[in-house]
């Protein structure tokens, strides 16, 4: 009976001593994972962006913060624009070679610090270059061209480098008269126009506030929602197995024996790689439109940049798998495609065939970055696929070179 009565009256210091070293156990994993894994949830886009009526996401303006996945942590900061890059005067007062930079993630600089981007190494290479780089993630040359519209006509500047990854399907979308923001498309004339309409200050106003009440305490949440927000906000290990998870389960899905099982019932395994349509040596019919969509974008933004005394410059990013042969082989027959069906190399000749229809400036990277990779460079996070630092520091350089070899050298000599 004591025995019975003593383990009474110790149980709830039992299940204090279990609590309290649970607790102790998830204090170490979370501190370990902030010093060798340090974890960042990326699609928490409300961090560093808000909805804006034109372009459809724009950077919040003097934002700052770290970013950080598997493959690397940065800090990203934010100019008074919402750029990444420091401020700039609209005037180009001190007489610089001015660039407007426009481009997706690998123009952003997705795994690097602000001064390592690729864009802004550029200023590194000569003093008497100013580069504004308005790159942001997820963004194509239609919604890049609407950036340069809303903020690069503003400054006075010499070259808009638009640079394009390789590594998507090119925008086929076909935009309806109540799209918001609107979208830059052909009418029922065939006219290359802006289609959609833009929503009130009040709408957008409420659409910027529900996304940060999605992360946010309100007075209307219980105890278990706020819970729930702080762990978000404050995390990383809640965040590392989220992270992990996913990881894993696209790990067990792009597998050989995944993709085995799918082809033996004749299915298509959708979570395996997926190689841009551009890729393949029979496209789908909507690649057409896609393309028309693109000429159209650059022929209509060289005419934007004329007007304001600039010119325009394409840059070809090339994706990871295009950097090796051997690379892009080997993970097609892991995912169960055959390489005889794709072509690494097609979008960058169609592209390259359209710019000098258009007569407009271009660089292909990806001879170089071919050259690099073959002779053991490492210009690419792994598991990550965008440029590490190296990748942009190499990216700068062949692309001063090239500027050097068309504008600079004759600006200089005047």
């Amino acid at each position: 009976m004591t025995n019975t009565k003593d383990r009474k009256k110790n149980k709830p210091l039992r299940i204090i001593l279990i609590i309290g070293t649970i607790l102790i156990r998830l204090s170490l994993l979370e501190i370990a994972i902030r010093i060798f894994d340090p974890q960042s949830d990326l699609r928490r886009r409300d961090n560093f962006f808000r909805y804006e009526p034109f372009v459809g996401a724009e950077g919040i303006p003097n934002k700052k913060g770290v970013y950080a996945t598997r493959s690397y942590k940065t800090t990203i900061e934010l100019n008074n624009e919402g750029f990444r890059d420091y401020d700039h005067d609209k005037l180009n007062t001190q007489e610089k070679f001015r660039i407007i930079a426009l481009g997706d993630s690998f123009t952003f600089g997705n795994g690097v610090n602000n001064d390592q981007v690729y864009v802004k190494v550029l200023e590194k290479c000569n003093s008497g270059i100013e580069t504004i780089n308005m790159g942001g993630p997820g963004k194509n040359p239609q919604t890049s061209f609407k950036m340069y519209m809303s903020h690069g006509l503003e400054y006075e500047h010499n070259i808009v480098m638009l640079g394009i990854s390789m590594g998507r399907d090119l925008p086929t979308y076909h935009p309806k008269d109540n799209d918001s923001p609107p979208k830059w498309g052909f009418d029922s004339e065939g006219n290359f126009v802006l289609i959609g309409k833009m929503l009130s200050q009040v709408e957008v106003d409420k659409i910027r506030k529900n996304s940060e009440d999605r992360y946010s305490p309100t007075k209307s949440r219980n105890l278990r929602k706020r819970i729930s927000y702080w762990l978000v906000r404050h995390s990383q290990l809640l965040t590392f197995i989220g992270n992990y998870r996913d990881y894993f389960s696209n790990v067990l899905k792009g597998s050989f024996l995944y993709t085995k099982i799918f082809n033996t019932f004749d299915a298509e395994n959708k979570g395996s790689v997926v190689v841009p349509n551009d890729c393949r040596k029979k496209e789908p019919p909507d690649m057409d439109y896609g393309w028309r969509l693109l000429s159209k974008t650059l022929e209509t933004m060289k005419d934007y940049a004329g007007q304001a005394g600039a010119q325009l410059y394409v840059v070809f990013i090339p994706f990871e798998f295009q950097s090796s042969e051997i690379l892009y082989e080997r993970t097609l027959r892991k995912h169960g495609r055959d390489p005889s069906e794709f072509d690494l190399e097609k979008p960058n000749r169609k592209l390259a065939k359209l710019c000098e229809s258009l007569e407009i400036a271009y660089l292909d990277l990806l001879p170089a970055v071919k050259e690099a990779v073959s002779n053991g460079y490492k210009l690419y996070f792994i598991r990550d696929g965008h440029l590490n630092v190296d990748g942009h520091n190499f990216a700068a350089k062949e692309i001063y070179k090239d500027l050097n070899d068309r504008w600079l050298e004759p600006i200089e000599n005047q």
